[in-house]
Order: structure tokens, then C-alpha cells, then sequence
């Protein structure tokens, strides 16, 4: 983790913004390109997660299944 930097994000904020994606993501409201933005910042944010945080295996998990909502989504607007 690069404190001096301020990249370090909190594993448990990040499991819960995952989730309010994985939410917003089925919005038909939304464009694909609302969409692709949305999931752009989640793994932006992911890559400012720090490994040796407690809780990084679940916000793993949390990335996991937010991709996978978006391809769901992707899918099905086809």
C-alpha cells in the first residue's frame, strides 16, 4: 500500500460499491456506454485495492460478480 500516494482503497467500501453496481447495472435506463463507464470505475478501483488488507480476497469476489452482472447485462441488451 502506497500511503503517501493515497491509492489505497478499503477492501470492505469497495465489496459495498460493487454490489450497488451489480444493482445500477440492470437499470434499462442506463446506455451501454453509461454501463461501460460504471464498470470502468469499479475496476479502476479495484486496481487501487491493497493486498495485504484483510479483506482483499472478498473484494475479489465482490469484482468477480460484478463482471459477471455486466456481461449478464451485455447479453441480454443484444
Amino acid at each position: 500500500m502506497d500511503r503517501h500516494q493515497g491509492i489505497c482503497r478499503i477492501s470492505t467500501g469497495f465489496v459495498s460499491e460493487a454490489h450497488a453496481f451489480r444493482q445500477a447495472i440492470r437499470n434499462p435506463a442506463l446506455s451501454p456506454a453509461e454501463r461501460r463507464r460504471a464498470f470502468d470505475r469499479i475496476v479502476h478501483h479495484a486496481a487501487r485495492l491493497d493486498p495485504r488488507d484483510a479483506g482483499f480476497a472478498r473484494a475479489g469476489v465482490a469484482l468477480k460478480e460484478a463482471l459477471c452482472a455486466w456481461l449478464d447485462v451485455a447479453a441480454t441488451s443484444h
